[in-house]
């Protein structure tokens, strides 16, 4: 089971990043979280964090986040490994293996190409693969 702590989160805005260092035990490792996955708030140079704060009552697995338009929010550890970690159990790849099995093969395409290019929810994939079988 994993346990992921934040230790260190910095926005890089020439990257469009924020730079996140999460500890599990005594390995420390760091992430790329884009800004991108943040779809309602445009979050850039023009607006900048006011302020990011480790929840300390959460053990250290919350961070929340005050932009300079004034809009706040929130997020998990688990988020972060959820978009920047592949190997994480409950990431979008393997959320698409799962609900794909036997049918990634007929559509002769490999689930990581799905995935970036497509961002949808797995049964959204699934539709869509059975339509396009369906056509052929």
């Amino acid at each position: 089971m994993r346990n992921p702590k934040f230790k260190v989160v910095r926005p890089n805005y020439r990257k469009g990043v924020l730079e996140v260092t999460l500890q599990e035990g005594k390995k420390s490792k760091s992430y790329s979280l884009p800004f991108a996955v943040f779809r309602d708030m445009k979050i850039g140079s023009r607006n900048r964090f006011r302020s990011i704060t480790i929840d300390r009552e959460l053990g250290d697995q919350a961070l929340s986040f005050v932009l300079q338009d004034g809009s706040k929010g929130d997020f998990p550890a688990d988020f972060v490994l959820y978009y920047c970690d592949p190997t994480y159990h409950w990431a979008l790849i393997h959320q698409l293996k799962r609900a794909l099995k036997g049918r990634l093969a007929a559509s002769q395409l490999s689930v990581r190409v799905l995935a970036d290019a497509l961002h949808p929810s797995p049964s959204q994939v699934a539709r869509l693969l059975q339509e396009n079988k369906i056509s052929k």
